[in-house]
């Protein structure tokens, strides 16, 4: 009897894992900013931009305060990111940072950022050679691909 129980179980267990594989997991948040969230989705509004048109602009924070500016949008293991200069009231950058493009959401014609400057300060620097610039001519969207 305990043999087919734990067949049954057993049974059981292995027609349930591909609903489980199949679970949606996108909702999961890091705590640490440094890392991607799980979620990839980048704002559509964000996506319909050029790079050039990215470049240069500032980021402002939940407070409405000019955090950053962005330098550059590379790729990384096809996902995306904004080289962002945390130091950009200062004409000379010394601390770039690495941020991925989810954390980045349109309101208006604002880029803003739901993040501290410290923990801006904690993000993975920025390394010549690491990323992939992302050059065109097209928007985000028919870029990223």
């Amino acid at each position: 009897m305990k043999r087919y129980l734990a067949l049954g179980c057993t049974a059981a267990l292995l027609a349930a894992t591909p609903a489980l594989a199949a679970s949606d997991h996108s909702v999961t948040k890091s705590n640490n900013p440094s890392v991607a969230a799980v979620d990839d989705s980048v704002d559509p509004a964000l996506m319909k931009l050029h790079v050039d048109q990215l470049k240069g602009k500032d980021i402002y924070g939940a407070k409405g305060e000019n955090m950053a500016e962005i330098e550059d949008i590379v790729r990384y293991d096809n996902k995306l990111y904004a080289v962002i200069d945390v130091d950009h009231t200062i004409d000379v950058s010394d601390k770039d940072v690495v941020l991925p493009l989810n954390k980045l959401h349109m309101k208006g014609v604002k880029l803003t950022l739901d993040m501290t400057e410290q923990q801006l300060q904690g993000l993975e620097k920025w390394q010549k050679g690491r990323y992939e610039t992302v050059k065109g001519k097209g928007p985000l969207s028919e870029l990223s691909r």
